[in-house]
């Protein structure tokens, strides 16, 4: 039975995407992206749907890799290969983007392609075999910086024991072990139909959305397909929101790069910048913000956001100790400065009064006022550093 499966894959750029050039498009892409764009623009609010733009980046050739463990890639077994068409839908505002790999007519075993999804081991062959990773980065300045999503659609349903593996995104073809999924948890995904519409039935876990479409009509299919991917692309970049900025995080925290308040600041900022993209008035029709609320659900995209808090909850408490570190030595600078002006001006003092009752000079209304200003300047420094001190130990215990 042939499939299409549509790879989407969180990306952002540190660049620009008006820097790529579009691919000049063939009738399928053509009509893909005015599918996209035609549903988006239906499906969405405008100041969603307008910050998108779509680009047909080529097509190119998939090498599908058998499951054994090589060292190197060139050691792997090619078990399958297929053309694919890849396609941007970018956010230049934000910098963020997904790619989009369709493979269309799949004659092969969808299983196979999953688990090299999963396995983040997608192999694009040019002049030399290249992880997709490496590839988007080196051609188009693209930085993959998540777990991709797939969409496997069918016209007719698969056995129910092939839907188990979908559900799991492993090959049910493994050349490392023989297993059968027995697990509860895959039986009940892949018998929870979570479709609105009464055009399809959907299954959905944590990796792969699995669509069965009744209308076997080539153009309804295609815009029966654009229905889901369009939702899914919206999740997916929610999604390279969060892994974009946490990734940065995470570095900061497991390097310990001395990451300062503008440094965090900016993290901050960059994740803020996504917000229009996370209201919950985006869909035009409840029908989509139901079955995308479910995908959402199944995509654990809150789970995914909780840990991103989590992690820059502690990279600001890290901040922050330091920032009081730092003032602490600060203060203790500032101390030491003012004993060294108040023995300073300590010496100058007595050296002036002694002068004066030995009657070897005068003592200028001048002198006492500079004086005890030095010396009022030094107890307000003291008072200062020994208030501070309290204040921290106060915040510490």
């Amino acid at each position: 039975m042939k499939s299409d499966m549509f790879i989407i894959i969180p990306c952002h750029i540190e660049g620009s995407y008006k820097d790529i050039k579009e691919i000049e498009k063939d009738e399928y892409s053509e009509l893909y992206i005015k599918n996209l764009n035609k549903t988006s623009k239906s499906e969405l609010v405008d100041r969603v749907s307008n910050s998108f733009e779509r680009l047909y980046l080529g097509e190119y050739n998939l090498k599908i890799l058998s499951d054994d463990y090589k060292e190197t890639l060139e050691e792997k077994t090619i078990i399958n290969q297929c053309k694919v068409k890849m396609f941007l839908t970018g956010c230049e505002r934000t910098k963020l983007s997904v790619i989009t790999i369709a493979i269309c007519d799949f004659n092969g075993n969808p299983t196979s392609v999953l688990d090299q999804v999963t396995r983040e081991e997608l192999v694009i062959y040019t002049d030399k075999l290249l992880y997709l990773e490496d590839f988007l980065f080196e051609k188009f300045g693209i930085i993959k910086n998540g777990e991709a999503k797939t969409c496997l659609i069918q016209s007719e349903k698969s056995k129910d024991e092939d839907i188990l593996y979908y559900m799991a995104c492993e090959t049910n073809d493994s050349d490392l072990v023989e297993t059968q999924i027995i697990s509860d948890k895959y039986k009940d995904l892949a018998l929870d139909n979570l479709a609105v519409y009464d055009f399809s039935d959907i299954y959905v876990s944590e990796s792969v959305v699995y669509q069965v479409i009744h209308d076997k009509d080539k153009q309804a299919k295609m815009q029966y397909e654009s229905l889901l991917i369009f939702i899914v692309e919206l999740l997916v970049m929610k999604l390279s929101a969060i892994y974009r900025t946490n990734n940065k995080v995470q570095k900061a925290l497991e390097e310990d790069e001395g990451i300062n308040v503008k440094q965090y600041e900016t993290l901050s900022n960059e994740f803020a910048n996504t917000l229009s993209i996370w209201q919950i008035n985006i869909y035009r029709y409840k029908g989509a913000q139901t079955i995308a609320n479910r995908i959402s659900e199944r995509f654990e995209i809150d789970k995914v956001r909780n840990n991103y808090r989590e992690n820059d909850d502690l990279l600001q408490n890290i901040i922050d100790t330091r920032n009081v570190k730092n003032s602490i030595t600060e203060s203790k600078i500032l101390f030491v400065v003012a004993i060294l002006l108040f023995i300073r001006d300590l010496y100058s003092i007595i050296k002036n009064v002694y002068l004066f009752f030995a009657e070897s000079q005068e003592f200028s209304p001048g002198d006492i006022f500079s004086s005890l200003t030095s010396v009022f300047f030094i107890i307000i420094v003291v008072v200062i550093y020994f208030g501070r001190n309290v204040r921290i130990k106060g915040r510490n215990k």
